[in-house]
């Protein structure tokens, strides 16, 4: 079965994590970048048409360009991953989502709070607690980021693509 999804792409840390990805985050491994989610799952990419994609693009337009630092880490049970500052910008752009197409609660409403993060390493097992002295030293210095776009990914073939871009409104 496919699936979709709506992403903040942060290609400015992937320098920093893209090796701890690569070795402990699937969704890596099936060609999503570093990435914060929006909604996910979203529409059977099949269903996703031009009256769908204006929809989404109306929701997005609501929304300027904004930045986001990231130097704090956070922990699940099975996850490690960076949290945004301010993570409002990014929840608000849940919301909208939500409010919009109310069918499609985050995560499909397993969760009762967003909690916005790029995950760095995932999976039942791991040692999260050995990995986040890494991943502190890194994130030292915090790291900013320009929020320009959401960009729509699908699954083919089990690997993630990105199919649509967009666009935030200008400050």
């Amino acid at each position: 079965m496919s699936s979709s999804g709506l992403v903040l792409l942060v290609p400015e840390l992937a320098p920093l994590i893209d090796d701890m990805r690569a070795r402990h985050d699937p969704a890596f491994r099936q060609g999503m970048p570093a990435h914060l989610t929006v909604l996910y799952p979203f529409m059977d990419p099949v269903t996703i048409g031009p009256t769908q994609r204006g929809k989404v693009a109306e929701v997005f337009r609501g929304f300027e360009a904004f930045e986001l630092s990231f130097s704090r880490i956070g922990r699940f049970p099975e996850a490690l991953w960076l949290a945004p500052d301010p993570a409002e910008a990014v929840t608000a752009m849940v919301e909208a989502m939500v409010a919009a197409f109310p069918a499609y609660p985050p995560y499909r409403g397993q969760f009762d709070t967003i909690i916005p993060h790029v995950t760095v390493a995932q999976g039942e097992g791991l040692e999260m607690g050995a990995l986040e002295p890494e991943l502190r030293r890194r994130f030292a210095t915090p790291v900013r980021v320009k929020v320009e776009a959401v960009a729509l990914f699908t699954t083919v073939r089990r690997r993630w693509r990105e199919v649509d871009r967009f666009l935030l409104a200008s400050p």
